[in-house]
């Protein structure tokens, strides 16, 4: 016998639960936060939504679910997990691509930056901190692997016309395609998997001890009593 589908509210709770890590991860892409940073409050987020829902609210014990429920529940989270690295990495990448306006600017300077890995291995980054070319600073910067670009060369950027986001050159904005389609995608199967019962089951009904409650059964009816009749002792007239 198959177990009961949790109501539809709780399903449509469970998605809006399995999105909140998403959205530190698209915060932390537009506005260009470290990445142990972004690490960190995602980590948060899901502790605080695991805490939220490991008791549900009556108290109940949840009912058990068969082995298909079980299924779900893993590509549920394995969808979670990777639609919130997708979301961090085209999340910004996406607004350009949508509201970017391409805008020439020159690089400002050059900035080296070196990552400590196990084992002494050190890998090396630049960003390029740019300038418009009335010589105006443009908000973030842009940064590769390899040093790409020297002081003073122009480049065709795409900017977001409130400079709330860093620019990106229209190559990797271009490149972008991948990783949104990836979290689009993540994001339509925890969407299946939720409505479909993956997850958390819904918190199951106490049994009824046998006996009780007892059958309920009609009374006899009450013999009617005229008026100016007194009943007899010891009985009912």
């Amino acid at each position: 016998m198959s177990a009961e589908l949790p109501p539809l509210p709780a399903r449509l709770r469970l998605i809006a639960w399995c999105t909140a890590p998403v959205l530190p991860a698209a915060l932390g892409s537009l506005l260009a936060w470290p990445g142990w940073a972004v690490a960190l409050v995602i980590v948060l987020v899901a502790f605080l939504v695991g805490i939220l829902r490991s008791t549900p609210a009556n108290g109940r014990k949840s009912a058990a679910k068969p082995g298909w429920r079980r299924l779900l529940g893993l590509v549920l989270y394995t969808a979670v997990f990777v639609c919130t690295v997708a979301t961090f990495h085209a999340a910004r990448l996406t607004v350009l691509d949508l509201a970017g306006r391409p805008t020439t600017v020159e690089v400002d300077y050059v900035e080296t930056n070196q990552r400590t890995f196990r084992g002494g291995r050190t890998d090396t980054y630049y960003c390029f901190h740019l300038r418009r070319p009335d010589g105006s600073p443009v908000t973030g910067s842009i940064c590769r692997d390899g040093r790409d670009y020297s002081r003073g060369v122009p480049l065709q950027v795409l900017a977001e016309p409130t400079g709330l986001v860093a620019p990106e050159t229209p190559d990797a904005v271009a490149r972008a395609v991948l990783p949104r389609s990836i979290a689009l995608g993540a994001f339509v199967v925890i969407c299946l998997a939720a409505l479909s019962g993956g997850g958390p089951a819904g918190p199951q009904r106490p049994p009824v001890p046998p006996g009780r409650y007892g059958r309920w059964r009609p009374s006899p009816p009450r013999p009617r009593r005229t008026r100016g009749s007194r009943p007899r002792k010891g009985g009912r007239r």
